[in-house]
C-alpha cells in the first residue's frame, strides 16, 4: 500500500514539473509587474509580486505544452547546425523552400532527399547502400525502421518568408546565430520583441493583425481554433506596450485602458468590459476598500464616469434612502442637519449668491436624481401656484420683455403654469 502511495506522489510531482517546464523558455526573463515591490524567497532571487504564478497552467486546466503562438514540437532527430555551417553550407542548401514560402504553416524542415545529397541514398534506401537511419533519427528499430516521425504543429501566426527575404532580411535577423546551435527548436523562432524592431509603424506596420490571426470582427484570435488545449495568447513582457497581463494588471489596467483603448479593442469587445464592470455581481476590486467614504468627490467631478455603470435615479438614490441620507427636512442632509451634500452658499436667500443655478442649467438630470419638482417650486413658484412659494425668479432681469419669454410661452404654456398661477401679472410677456 505504501508503495502505491509513493508512486502516486511521484507521478503528481513529475506531472506538475512538466506543466511548469513549458511556461517559459529556459533562460528567458519571466514576466513581472512594475508597480509591485519584490518578494524575497529563501535561497531564490527576488520575484515581483505581479509575476504570473507558476500554477497558472494547473488553474487553466489540462493543456498542451508550448505557447499560444508556437505549439509544442516533437523532433526525434540528431542534428548539429554549427557543424554543418562550419562545412560551408548555406541555410538555403537545406531549407530550400524558405525563400519561396508565403505561409507560416509551410513545413520548411529539410526533406530526406536533401540529406541524401551528402549522406548517400537513404530515402529510399538504395540497393547495396548500408542503412544509417540512426545517424539522424533517435527512434529507430533494428537500424532499418524509424518508429517516430516529426511533429511540428502550425503556429498561430501569419508569416511570409518570401516577403521578408525580398525586403533584404537575413535568416540571422529572426533566428539568431545558428553556428552555436545543435538541434533547432521553438527557442530559435523569433520573439515578439525581435519583430517589433522592424514593425515599429515606420519601417513596417505595427498593426497586431498583420501577424496575429484575426476573426471576422477584426479582433485577434487569442486561442487556436483547431486545438483548444493550447494556451491562450496573453500579453507579457516589456514588448506589450505596458499591457502585461500579470497579477497586478487587474487592479492597474484603468490608466492603460484610458490611454490606449484601441489596443484593448484589438482583443476585447465592449461586452467583455461590461461583464465585469456592469455585471450582476461586480468584483470588489473595481473600487478601493474605503471607497464608500470618499466617493462623493469622484461623483461630483466625474458624474459621467459613474453613470457608465451606475444609474443615478436608482442606484444612488436607493442607497441614500436606505442609509437615511434623503433630503427631507428632518433627515441628516436636510436644512439644519449635521451633514450637507452641497457646499456652503449653494442655495441661499433671494438676492444672495447662488451656486446651484449654473449646475441646474448645465445638467438638470443630475439634480432630479435626488430632488423632485417640489424642491424647485418651494422657491421659484408664486405663493398662489405652490405652497410655499417665494416668487424667486430664475430667469434673470428683463426676461418678461424678451423674445425668448414669448417663444417659450407660445411653445408650451403649461410649463409656465408650474410656477405662475393663472392671473399672475408675471405670467404675461410684456
Amino acid at each position: 500500500m505504501k508503495g502505491w502511495m509513493a508512486f502516486a506522489l511521484l507521478f503528481v510531482l513529475v506531472a506538475f514539473a512538466g506543466l511548469r517546464s513549458d511556461a517559459a523558455p529556459y533562460g528567458a526573463k519571466r514576466p513581472s509587474g512594475t508597480s509591485r515591490g519584490p518578494t524575497l524567497q529563501k535561497g531564490k532571487p527576488p520575484r515581483e509580486r505581479g509575476e504570473v504564478p507558476g500554477t497558472i497552467g494547473v488553474a487553466a486546466g489540462p493543456r498542451m505544452g508550448g505557447t499560444a503562438v508556437y505549439p509544442a514540437q516533437d523532433i526525434p532527430l540528431k542534428f548539429t547546425h554549427g557543424q554543418h555551417l562550419g562545412l560551408g553550407l548555406d541555410c538555403a542548401d537545406c531549407h530550400a523552400k524558405g525563400t519561396t514560402s508565403t505561409r507560416s504553416a509551410d513545413l520548411l524542415v529539410p526533406t530526406g532527399a536533401a540529406c541524401d545529397r551528402c549522406h548517400g541514398q537513404q530515402h529510399p534506401l538504395a540497393e547495396g547502400e548500408p542503412a544509417r537511419c540512426s545517424l539522424c533519427h533517435t527512434k529507430v528499430e533494428d537500424e532499418t525502421r524509424v518508429t517516430a516521425g516529426l511533429r511540428m504543429p502550425r503556429p498561430l501566426l501569419h508569416f511570409n518568408h518570401k516577403l521578408h527575404m525580398d525586403k533584404g532580411s537575413e535568416c540571422e535577423s529572426c533566428h539568431g546565430d545558428m553556428s552555436k546551435v545543435r538541434l533547432a527548436s521553438r527557442l530559435q523562432l523569433p520573439r515578439e520583441s525581435q519583430c517589433l524592431e522592424c514593425h515599429d509603424g515606420f519601417q513596417a506596420t505595427d498593426r497586431c493583425g498583420a501577424c496575429h490571426p484575426s476573426g471576422s470582427d477584426g479582433r485577434i484570435l487569442t486561442r487556436a481554433q483547431d486545438d483548444r488545449a493550447l494556451p491562450a495568447l496573453v500579453p507579457h513582457g516589456s514588448s506589450s506596450w505596458g499591457m502585461a497581463h500579470d497579477l497586478a494588471f487587474v487592479e492597474d489596467h484603468a490608466p492603460q485602458a484610458k490611454a490606449n483603448p484601441k489596443l484593448c479593442a484589438s482583443c476585447h469587445d465592449d461586452q467583455f468590459c461590461l461583464d465585469c464592470h456592469d455585471g450582476a455581481i461586480r468584483p470588489m476590486r473595481i473600487h478601493s476598500g474605503d471607497y464608500l467614504t470618499v466617493h462623493a468627490m469622484d461623483a461630483r467631478g466625474g458624474t459621467m464616469d459613474c453613470q457608465s455603470c451606475h444609474r443615478l435615479q436608482s442606484f444612488c438614490v436607493a442607497c441614500h434612502d436606505r442609509l437615511g441620507f434623503e433630503g427631507t427636512d428632518d433627515g441628516p442632509f436636510g436644512v439644519g442637519g449635521p451633514l450637507r451634500f452641497h457646499p456652503a452658499g449653494w442655495s441661499g436667500s433671494p438676492g444672495a449668491p447662488q451656486g446651484h443655478a449654473h449646475a441646474a442649467q448645465r445638467n438638470i438630470a443630475a439634480c432630479v436624481s435626488c430632488h423632485d419638482e417640489d424642491s424647485c417650486l418651494a422657491c421659484h413658484a408664486t405663493t398662489a401656484a405652490a405652497t410655499p412659494g417665494l416668487n424667486v425668479s430664475p430667469h434673470g432681469g428683463d426676461f418678461a420683455r424678451s423674445a425668448r419669454c414669448d417663444a417659450l410661452a407660445s411653445h408650451n404654456r403649461r410649463v409656465c403654469l408650474r410656477c405662475h398661477a393663472p392671473g399672475d401679472m408675471n405670467l404675461e410677456c410684456l
